[in-house]
């Protein structure tokens, strides 16, 4: 995602991958992001409610419009859902 194509009010998410707690173990998580402010080298936001802050070029790159669709795994992990599976959910509906 570039800055230009960000509008203020602009709800995006951020996708991250973390670990859980004090173990090896890797999950995905997804925070909200709304856009506060965009100007032509860099975005103001809130990210997961916070107060707003200066992001640059490079943290905007990885933020998605549409929310991604994520898939638990055993013990708790969650990772993102490919193409077909998402198409799966789509057609039960």
């Amino acid at each position: 995602m570039k800055i230009s194509a960000l509008s203020t009010g602009q709800l995006v998410y951020s996708v991250e991958k973390t670990t859980m707690g004090n173990t090896s173990l890797k999950t995905i998580s997804v925070y909200p992001v709304t856009v506060t402010e965009v100007r032509e080298t860099f975005v103001m936001a809130s990210w997961n409610g916070n107060a707003p802050r200066r992001f640059s070029e490079a943290a905007v790159k990885k933020w998605k419009v549409e929310k991604p669709v994520l898939v638990s795994n055993g013990l708790g992990t969650k990772r993102l859902a490919t193409k077909d599976e998402i198409a799966q959910m789509k057609a039960a509906f």
